[in-house]
């Protein structure tokens, strides 16, 4: 295991089960031995190292702890965010223009470029205190934010812009690719319902939305993986994570030391 921070990516179709099965890999790799998390559990550790996170564990009362760090690890990803326009300008300008570019309301636009620079900003914070020994696992990274930026139920994927964006982007030390087939991801999305900012759409624009997000992500990992990025494709169409245990323990040995490889769990 590298002594820098492992960065491992999480990408499907929206109900693919990406969140399932990255909070599983979590938990095997916390139990081979390593310090494994999300970038919110990642978040109040690295903030607590900073100077005003160490007045805030200091000062305040145990109670208030815990909101100040996020405060503090928020303050720090919106800094990040600003400096991606020095540290990596060509993506960043990349996204702004081709999302303006888009033929969709500006409300939508501005959720998507927001929460894209949260991103940015909360990765590159965390990238540049890194902690030696942990895995970053992410959800919604960088090669997965192809889907907000690419897919919506009247849009037609352009493969020829999924692969500009993919090229411009840092890469991760390993990408998981969750795939499960489009009528699963719909039904899976009906159950749980409907995110807040695509909460009026019709079955109709929910199965044409699944089905465009869908040609995205394979467009993207196809892309991705033709650039020599390390990928490993996880079958999530049955229910539960038992089906997935295998692949994960690939993934699992991969990153794990050989000595802690043998204790992940059957």
């Amino acid at each position: 295991m590298s002594s820098r921070q492992t960065v491992v990516e999480v990408v499907g179709t929206p109900g693919a089960g990406k969140t399932t099965v990255a909070h599983e890999l979590i938990a095997m790799l916390r139990e081979a031995g390593l310090e494994a998390g999300t970038i919110v559990d990642m978040a109040r550790p690295h903030a607590g190292a900073t100077l005003p996170g160490r007045v805030v564990n200091a000062v305040a009362p145990e109670r208030l702890r815990s909101p100040l760090l996020w405060q503090v690890f928020y303050g720090y990803g919106v800094l990040g965010a600003a400096g991606v326009w020095l540290s990596d300008r060509p993506l960043a300008r990349h996204v702004v223009r081709s999302e303006r570019a888009r033929a969709l309301p500006s409300a939508s636009k501005r959720h998507t470029l927001f929460w894209f620079f949260q991103l940015a900003g909360r990765r590159r914070f965390l990238a540049k205190r890194p902690r030696a020994g942990e895995v970053l696992v992410v959800d919604d990274g960088f090669l997965h934010r192809s889907v907000a930026l690419h897919a919506s139920p009247d849009e037609t994927p352009d493969p020829a812009a999924i692969s500009r964006y993919v090229d411009l982007l840092p890469r991760p030390d390993l990408v998981l690719a969750v795939r499960a087939r489009p009528d699963v991801c719909r039904e899976r999305i009906r159950d749980r319902g409907l995110w807040r900012h695509r909460s009026g759409m019709s079955d109709g624009e929910l199965a044409s939305y699944v089905r465009h997000a869908d040609a995205v992500v394979q467009g993207a990992v196809a892309h991705a993986r033709s650039n020599g990025w390390p990928i490993v494709d996880v079958d999530n169409d049955g229910e539960g994570v038992d089906g997935v245990r295998e692949e994960l323990r690939e993934v699992v040995t991969r990153l794990a030391p050989e000595r802690h490889a043998s204790e992940v769990r059957p």
